[in-house]
């Protein structure tokens, strides 16, 4: 008996249902297994309860505000995004929350792609739903790439503070935190030396935000 179109297309669409769960597994495994393993001495290792209040709101209200409502995708803030450049000619910025964020800088490349953004979003949600807020939020603050320092990468806020201020991140100022918070958008391209203007500028920008909004944190 031939089959109908119909049919074709009822196959079709129950084939790619169960290779779409297969893949959320295979994924689902990937994220469990990294976030699972224990973090290593080239990381910061603070608890959230140990990183300083400042520091959290400042991190919160200038790269995800909205970190504690959404589910690791925050789709208000892409749709704003969209269209302020459809329809207000503004320049495209970032829509990432920490948590897609977290999951490009620990599982995925750099590469400007349909598909690695893809694999982000999938990721991001999946993280979200293994793993609460508070350790989402404190394994970024723990792994951040913040600086190079030859051979060795500098990760984490505490390690941060430490290679650019010689202190631990709990005896900072507030200025001190903002450069941190600051250098979180590219270490190389804010550079303390290098592009020393650029970084006062952005971190300006921290310290405004910072003291213009209501604290996230309490």
């Amino acid at each position: 008996m031939k089959l109908t179109l119909s049919k074709w297309l009822k196959r079709l669409v129950l084939l790619s249902i169960l290779l779409f769960s297969v893949y959320l597994y295979y994924l689902n495994n990937l994220v469990k297994a990294e976030f699972l393993k224990p973090l290593t001495s080239a990381h910061s290792t603070l608890s959230l309860e140990q990183q300083p209040k400042v520091l959290l709101n400042m991190l919160l209200l200038v790269e995800d505000q909205s970190f504690f409502n959404h589910p690791g995708v925050d789709v208000k803030e892409i749709v704003r995004v969209l269209r302020d450049y459809w329809l207000y000619d503004k320049p495209i910025r970032g829509a990432s929350t920490l948590t897609q964020q977290l999951i490009k800088n620990t599982l995925l490349t750099r590469e400007q792609t349909l598909s690695r953004k893809f694999n982000e979003v999938l990721m991001a949600l999946l993280l979200e739903s293994a793993f609460d807020k508070d350790f989402i939020l404190n394994r970024y603050m723990n792994t951040v790439y913040l600086a190079q320092q030859g051979n060795k990468a500098i990760y984490g806020f505490e390690k941060g503070a430490k290679f650019y201020f010689n202190q631990p991140i709990s005896t900072l100022s507030a200025e001190e935190m903002a450069t941190l918070v600051a250098l979180v958008k590219g270490p190389d391209y804010y550079h303390p030396i290098k592009q020393a203007q650029r970084l006062a500028k952005r971190r300006q920008l921290v310290l405004t935000i910072y003291h213009k909004f209501e604290k996230i944190v309490k």
